[in-house]
């Protein structure tokens, strides 16, 4: 189950990047709407993960993977939102020179 969580939020971690970046060359914020909720559920199954840890009490998985954890939480929310950002001010300056 565990495995299944992890390989869950990698993959919706990569989903919010690609449909971040897609989003960049498509109109409507449809697209950004869905990176940055896939980016959300992402983060979340990172916690469940934490909490299913907690529960189990394998204390020695949760000190050996908080700080990639953080990290990787940090990096997927960076990019999540600057690809984002791009599509935002893409779209803006598409409408005013339409």
């Amino acid at each position: 189950m565990i495995t299944l969580i992890l390989l869950g939020a990698l993959t919706l971690g990569m989903l919010s990047w690609a449909l971040g970046g897609a989003a960049i060359f498509r109109r409507g914020q449809g697209l950004s709407t869905l990176s940055l909720g896939s980016c959300a559920i992402s983060i979340l199954l990172a916690c469940v993960y934490f909490g299913r840890e907690i529960r189990a009490q394998h204390w020695d998985n949760l000190t050996d993977t908080a700080d990639a954890m953080l990290f990787s939480a940090v990096i997927l929310i960076g990019v999540t939102l600057c690809l984002n950002a791009a599509a935002w001010l893409r779209a803006r300056l598409r409408g005013r020179h339409a």
